[in-house]
């Protein structure tokens, strides 16, 4: 029995649009299904908390990297598989793993059941799957996730100009701090920091390529840090970032490691799969084939 868990508000209602194709697709080829609807946040984790995953051959998320992210946490270490048809407006994840955009393609790639194991981020007790963002892009997300500009966005079909848009917004205001970090034990500090990408995947921001070398299977994390550089040099190398050719800038330090903790001068804003926290320091680290997928 494959299980859908479908965020109907994803992409601007393109989750109930995509799961009705799904559904008429699943019908007509026999396949046996349970589904349950989903706004996002806590309510994913209910759903799947109340399921006997021994019965489910799969659970397959029609939505967003916001759902992604609440199931994944949801179904960590456990022998269920994931898989994913992509229906937000960013679809990061997706992006990363090569996962096709076309639900029917993405569907197939479900129906060859060829899983293999992937690495996790872990901030405190909370999973993430692509990228943990602290500082500026911390708080772009958090203005993006509050932006009623997002929704005009998505029914244009330009869901990834809504976080061109806050980038633009938080600039304005936004200041850097000094950071300090521990990788791997190893300390290093930096001046006028705007922001710290920790990055189990490539992408976020709906296809800005932050950490270009990341893989989700090598057990690594990948780190962005832009430092000491100015409002307006920013706003210059920022569309860099979507090529990954931001890294050859010299105001950009690329590190790796296994463990990263983070403290600040200042509270700052962490995202992780666009899901807000709000602290001081940070710790995370990496989870290794902490999820099934297809």
């Amino acid at each position: 029995m494959y299980y859908f868990i479908v965020n109907k508000t994803s992409g601007n209602g393109k989750g109930w649009e995509i799961w009705t194709s799904v559904k008429e697709m699943l019908e007509k080829e026999n396949i046996p299904f349970y589904v349950a609807f989903t706004k996002g946040t806590e309510e994913d984790l209910h759903i799947v908390d109340a399921l006997t995953l021994s019965s489910i051959k799969a659970i397959v998320v029609v939505g967003g990297d916001g759902t992604i992210h609440s199931v994944a946490n949801s179904i960590v270490k456990k022998s269920v598989p994931l898989g994913i048809i992509p229906a937000g407006s960013g679809n990061d994840f997706a992006r990363s793993l090569n996962i096709p955009m076309n639900y029917k393609s993405a569907w197939n790639r479900i129906l060859s059941e060829s899983v293999k194991k992937i690495d996790m981020g872990k901030i405190g007790d909370k999973y993430y799957l692509t990228i943990a963002g602290i500082g500026f892009d911390g708080k772009v997300a958090q203005v993006t996730n509050q932006s009623k500009m997002k929704k005009w966005f998505n029914r244009m079909n330009l869901g990834k100009l809504s976080y061109v848009y806050s980038i633009i917004k938080v600039l304005l205001t936004y200041r850097p701090t000094s950071v300090t970090l521990h990788v791997d034990g190893l300390e290093k500090k930096f001046e006028k920091v705007w922001l710290v990408s920790v990055a189990n995947l490539p992408f976020y921001g709906g296809g800005i390529k932050i950490c270009p070398d990341a893989k989700a299977n090598d057990g690594y994390l990948d780190l962005c840090i832009v430092h000491g550089v100015g409002r307006w040099e920013l706003l210059m190398v920022f569309p860099r970032a979507f090529s990954g050719g931001h890294t050859t800038h010299k105001n950009v330090t690329m590190l790796r490691g296994k463990e990263v903790r983070i403290a600040s001068d200042e509270k700052m804003e962490v995202q992780c799969d666009g899901e807000i926290l709000n602290q001081i320091q940070v710790t995370i680290s990496i989870e290794k084939d902490a999820l099934i997928i297809f």
